[in-house]
């Protein structure tokens, strides 16, 4: 089946020029044009789109407008931004309501790219609502604490980009937010971010000022009924998976260079999922969380039941619209069930697996519902089944190295 794609854009002349550009793709892409906000919605009121890509600077409804109107009213709309305009007031209007931005002129293999990676992304989740409550975030829930002090940071006169940058690294959902802004063709990163401080550095003081005190992009997390959820036990849980994670990496001789780079991130934002969950679903995530202890079975195969998706492909799904790189997407997908991955046997998934589960092993006052065994069989069919004594003791030395400064 063909993905069906709606154009936006008040110039003919680029609307020509895209029709002409997009004919080699007509057998995979069924494209629409409109050359208006209000065009554009009329066409999505007659006809099913799955991304609406628009510029930004249009007369009468610009771009911000009419993705916050396709958000309402069609959430399972993929949206992106394909602009030249790259001024803060137009990136800090679209911030929550955009999954990826392009811009002018852009390579059609790079849109085709962004495009299809964004659809295919759709298939790890089977619930449409689940779809749409993805679609709809524009931020993530982050700890208060952290929040608090990143606000106290960026109001205070002696406010600087590394303090800035070593609280955001605290938080998984100021990290995801920040690595799609600075990975957006808007700040002209020379290659993509891959971590925190390089992001902060890029979009600098200014720019997170505005997108956090302006449009609220890092939203404070506050609990609605959630009462097994504790967003400080995740955040302790994601910052002692990252570190071990990165212990474990450097142990594999087949982590390149980028990997390594990137585990520390996967390793944060790994379970970004359960926020979502426990923050906009409430009442369904105290039924999986009961459903896992009566019947002794793990987290997310509980989730599996009642939400007909698990917290990692959900965590997977946003980060993946976000344009964070595939192999972090990935490995948060499969971070539990290993030997499901369609590329198994990648470091960073490898990593990830193996510091999750004995960070959940290692921490004794976690629920025991939560904890799961390294998948013996993966790592045995890697030939890794006998390193993992000796990951158990750095996970042991990570855990006892908190406890210290904890």
């Amino acid at each position: 089946m063909s993905i069906r794609i709606l154009f936006v854009d008040d110039e003919p002349l680029l609307i020509e020029g895209l029709k002409r550009s997009l004919r080699p793709m007509r057998r995979q892409w069924d494209t629409a044009f409109a050359t208006g906000g209000e065009e554009a919605l009329a066409l999505l009121a007659r006809e099913a789109f799955d991304v609406i890509v628009t510029d930004m600077r249009m007369p009468g409804m610009d771009g911000a407008a009419l993705l916050n109107e396709v958000t309402a009213r069609y959430p399972g709309v993929l949206r992106m931004v394909l602009s030249g305009q790259s001024d803060l007031e137009s990136l800090v209007k679209s911030a929550g309501v955009t999954h990826q931005y392009l811009t002018k002129p852009c390579a059609m293999e790079h849109l085709k790219d962004a495009v299809n990676r964004a659809v295919s992304l759709r298939d790890l989740l089977g619930s449409q609502p689940l779809k749409q409550l993805v679609s709809r975030m524009g931020s993530v829930p982050s700890a208060p604490p952290v929040y608090v002090e990143l606000m106290d940071c960026l109001k205070s006169k002696d406010a600087s980009i590394e303090r800035a940058a070593r609280i955001i690294q605290k938080d998984m959902g100021m990290t995801a937010k920040v690595l799609q802004l600075a990975n957006s063709p808007f700040f002209g990163a020379a290659g993509r971010m891959i971590s925190a401080a390089d992001a902060v550095q890029c979009l600098g003081l200014e720019n997170i000022r505005a997108l956090l005190l302006t449009v609220h992009a890092f939203s404070e997390f506050r609990l609605s009924g959630a009462g097994s959820f504790s967003m400080q036990a995740l955040w302790r849980h994601s910052l002692a998976t990252a570190a071990m994670a990165e212990r474990i990496m450097q142990t594999l001789p087949s982590a390149d260079t980028g990997g390594r780079d990137q585990i520390g991130v996967a390793g944060l934002l790994h379970d970004v999922g359960r926020v979502l969950l426990a923050a906009n679903l409430p009442d369904a995530y105290e039924r999986a969380h009961a459903l896992a202890a009566e019947k002794r079975m793990a987290d997310w195969q509980a989730e599996q039941e009642v939400f007909s998706a698990t917290h990692a492909v959900l965590g997977a799904y946003l980060i993946g619209l976000w344009g964070l790189p595939e192999p972090i997407v990935e490995a948060v997908a499969y971070h539990h069930t290993p030997s499901d991955c369609p590329h198994p046997g990648t470091a960073m998934l490898t990593a990830l697996h193996v510091a999750d589960s004995l960070e959940y092993l290692s921490h004794g006052g976690d629920a025991a519902w939560s904890r799961y065994e390294p998948d013996l069989e993966y790592l045995a069919g890697l030939g890794l089944a006998g390193r993992l004594a000796g990951w158990r003791e750095l996970c042991a030395q990570t855990a006892a190295a908190e406890a210290r400064c904890g």
